[in-house]
């Protein structure tokens, strides 16, 4: 039986006082309140969600979301139209591994076309419309442009098709860890379970296509087991969402469970006072994505960008050209959200390991 120990649970002074003596109509005042006064800034009045007042519109104006899965900051060009009527239109920056959120920018149920433009030419256009859960339009930078439909936590509820054991965290309760379910394409029914020492939880939801999709759990402060299932198959992994943040569930065939949904460049860094050759390869959940040779000039570095796409697990092997050591790192935990890094000494040796990208070089 799933336990307990898995739930958590002055107007006299504005006035001022008469005085015959004061130069002030029979007041005090304030020395400081004598001097001329200066004219002040009107405040910029907040902008309207476009079509809040008409008949059809939304009972929450929804926001644009835009996401950075990139290492590197991004500048990107929007534009937002209702037919020939030009919604937004703004150039924002996202910082890398961040987002920019425009707030309350669609105030009304209609169809929606949205154009994106990158600094580097990256282009989409789609055509969006709010759903009836209180979905924000998501834009995923992500080498490309991705479109999600992406859910506030007061959603959650209007998916969940059935639960055991208090796993949902409550409304109005504090959440220990959040769960990230994130569609690309079709979506689906899963089943999401927690577990520890002390017995198990469950929760059955129905995601839907193309949507990203937060659950807060409620769950132990310590180490648990989660594992999520669909048709297509299943995955698990330990958990300790104290320390490691968000688990991301990524919904495909099959399902995964990733440290998160960042798309990781490596750095090879040479602090040596030669040219060096370095072969480098990266496993991510046990697939081979990046067999690379570089060649990193003396005191410098090579990136290479947008190498690693989202997984669980991480395991970098890197090798000297010139016949030295080889260096091989699987990441028991979750790698810094920021790139992976090979770094070549002058002793001839090689480090492995990951940084953030609010960490000093």
């Amino acid at each position: 039986m799933f336990r307990r120990s898995f739930l958590l649970a002055g107007a006299a002074a504005l006035a001022g006082c008469s005085s015959p003596g004061s130069d002030a109509g029979g007041r005090t005042v304030n020395p400081a309140l004598r001097a001329t006064p200066t004219a002040s800034s009107t405040p910029s009045p907040e902008p309207t969600a476009y079509g809040v007042g008409d008949a059809d519109a939304l009972d929450r104006p929804r926001s644009v979301v835009v996401s950075n899965r990139l290492v590197r900051s991004e500048w990107v060009t929007l534009r937002v139209n209702e037919g020939e009527t030009d919604v937004l239109a703004r150039t924002v920056r996202v910082p890398p591994v961040g987002r920019t959120v425009l707030a309350d920018v669609l105030g009304v149920a209609r169809p929606y076309t949205v154009s994106v433009r990158t600094a580097d030419n990256r282009r989409r256009t789609v055509d969006w419309a709010p759903g009836p859960g209180g979905d924000d339009l998501g834009i995923d930078l992500d080498g490309g442009v991705s479109v999600r439909d992406i859910y506030p936590r007061s959603a959650t509820q209007s998916f969940v098709e059935g639960s055991t054991g208090g796993l949902v965290a409550s409304a109005s309760g504090t959440a220990a860890a959040l769960l990230v379910v994130d569609a690309p394409d079709d979506g689906g029914r899963l089943r999401i379970t927690a577990s520890d020492g002390d017995g198990a939880a469950g929760v059955d939801l129905r995601v839907p296509p193309g949507s990203r999709v937060p659950l807060p759990l409620s769950v132990p402060r310590g180490r648990i087991a989660v594992s999520v299932e669909t048709d297509a198959g299943d995955d698990r992994r330990g958990w300790r969402p104290p320390e490691d943040g968000p688990l991301y569930c990524l919904i495909g065939e099959p399902p995964r469970l990733v440290c998160d949904l960042l798309i990781r460049d490596v750095l090879v860094e040479n602090v040596t006072d030669a040219d060096a050759v370095v072969d480098v390869t990266v496993h991510a959940d046990g697939e081979r994505v990046l067999d690379r040779t570089v060649y990193p000039a003396a005191n410098a570095t090579v990136r290479v960008q947008t190498a690693v796409p989202p997984a669980g697990a991480f395991t970098v092997t890197a090798t000297r050209g010139d016949g030295g050591e080889t260096v091989r790192r699987s990441f028991v935990r979750c790698p810094a959200r920021g790139s992976l890094v090979v770094r070549l000494g002058n002793d001839g040796g090689i480090e492995v390991g990951s940084r953030a990208v609010d960490s000093a070089r």
